[in-house]
């Protein structure tokens, strides 16, 4: 696990590169892609931390509550996919903003990494492991891939016409990406599916929290601006 983790961050790293250098908000901005990868390795210690932290919230087992069984990656595997993305972002946006970045841009482009990065995770978990692995796994592969061609031939387009506001790309893609998460996990589970399982208010949390700001972003700034 900790092999497949390194080699999606480095493939991750190099797509934020390569969509990067040559934006147009952030060359105008002037921001250098020192700022942007010191940001990319502080986000991912922050995301790992946090995506092991809520799946030992998730799974308490007595192992994992122990300190070096929580850093015994390798030994005891398991990340919390929504906690990773829900830390990450948050810690993300409070960084841009507070090194005055363009914190909008910042975000898509660090969307748009991930989005590129998911599914090539997926797939080297399904190789390695010689396709034994969980249903979720296999869903969410197939549905990582979707969201690729669904994101590049529709979404990115209109974010890079300026037809929807930097951050909104973001936004749209954690609601998605939970809403699915979520439903996959109902329909997996749907005998012993509990609303109250950390996991799920989550879910949820993330879910409604994105939604919530996308509306503010696109809809309620320009009512505004109309009035």
């Amino acid at each position: 696990m900790t092999l497949i983790i390194l080699a999606c961050f480095f493939i991750f790293l190099y797509i934020l590169y390569y969509i990067s250098r040559d934006d147009f908000v952030i060359v105008r901005k002037d921001v250098a892609m020192e700022k942007i990868f010191n940001l990319a390795f502080l986000a991912s210690l922050v995301a790992l931390f946090f995506s092991r932290i809520f799946f030992v919230l998730i799974h308490p087992d007595p192992k994992l509550l122990n300190p070096l069984g929580f850093l015994a990656l390798p030994y005891f595997p398991g990340l919390s996919l929504m906690g990773g993305i829900a830390s990450a972002g948050i810690f993300i946006f409070l960084y841009a903003s507070n090194k005055k970045l363009p914190v909008g841009k910042i975000m898509d482009l660090f969307t748009l990494s991930l989005l590129g990065v998911m599914p090539i995770g997926y797939a080297i978990n399904f190789l390695v492991h010689f396709g034994k692995v969980s249903l979720f796994n296999n869903i969410f592969l197939t549905i990582s891939f979707l969201l690729v061609l669904i994101f590049a031939k529709i979404v990115y387009p209109f974010s890079n016409r300026g037809e929807i506001k930097d951050g909104s790309l973001s936004l749209i893609y954690t609601s998605v990406v939970s809403f699915l998460y979520f439903l996959t996990k109902l329909f997996l589970n749907i005998k012993d599916f509990s609303f109250l399982n950390v996991e799920n208010i989550l879910v949820l949390v993330v879910l409604f929290s994105s939604l919530i700001l996308l509306v503010n972003l696109e809809i309620m700034d320009k009512f505004l601006l109309k009035k």
